[in-house]
């Protein structure tokens, strides 16, 4: 069969006619469409916003909670240990004032009394060793103004320690009645240091600093040194020593 030209030229002109889709009336058509899943969805996609930004702020407050009660058994934890010390600096103080009686009175009038760790010398090495032990124990943990009375003391100690060195042990006792204020007077202001910190310094929650320095200025520790009854009344050591030479 022959083709028909003038069909084929009628195709052609009908498929010209026939409208095409544009690139622009398609993005319209998408923009319409997302425009009205917005309006339609409204509610639900808001609804959906807001739990994932409560999910979030409760997840961070989560997190600062967890922190906040983390910093409070931490220092919960440090408190306990500050206060330990400071309690056993108050015991050693107790103890030091503890007085035995030696019968009869003083020329002052007053009962003659000794302190008790100064019964014999095993009983005063064993104490001065447990006074030691105790407060060095504690010392990171002591605020600066108990930690420099303690070692105070202890220079006063060992001081003592010293002066009885060669004394027998029958003199301690009467070496300790003369010398029985100084107990007294030292345990008074270090019970005193101590509990300024219960008073005040408790409710810190951070330690005192370790790098102030932890000792009385020498010259202020030579001072105080040198107005106690041990110092003042060295001759009588002297004396007990070479009583116990002579023996």
């Amino acid at each position: 069969m022959t083709p028909n030209p003038s069909f084929h030229r009628t195709l052609r002109d009908k498929a010209a006619q026939r409208p095409v889709n544009s690139d622009v009336s398609g993005q319209g058509q998408m923009d319409f469409d997302c425009g009205t899943f917005l309006t339609a969805h409204a509610s639900a996609i808001f609804a959906l916003a807001g739990a994932l930004g409560g999910g979030i702020l409760s997840f961070v407050g989560a997190l600062l909670l967890k922190k906040r009660e983390f910093n409070l058994s931490v220092s919960g934890k440090l408190l306990d240990r500050r206060i330990a010390a400071h309690e056993k600096v108050v015991a050693l103080a107790t103890e030091m004032r503890v007085m035995i009686a030696l019968g009869g009175f003083s020329a002052s009038g007053e009962v003659r009394r000794a302190p008790q760790v100064m019964i014999s010398r095993d009983t005063f090495e064993d104490w001065f060793a447990r006074f030691t032990q105790l407060s060095l124990e504690g010392t990171s943990w002591l605020s600066t103004a108990t930690k420099r009375e303690v070692n105070f003391i202890q220079d006063y100690l060992i001081t003592l320690h010293l002066y009885l060195e060669r004394v027998p042990s029958d003199q301690f006792l009467g070496l300790g009645e003369i010398i029985r204020q100084d107990f007294v007077d030292l345990s008074s202001s270090l019970e005193k240091t101590a509990f300024t910190f219960f008073q005040s310094g408790v409710r810190k929650l951070q330690p005192d600093s370790l790098d102030k320095w932890h000792k009385y200025k020498r010259g202020e520790t030579e001072r105080r040194l040198g107005s106690t009854l041990l110092v003042t009344n060295q001759s009588a050591f002297s004396r007990a020593q070479n009583d116990g030479q002579s023996r």
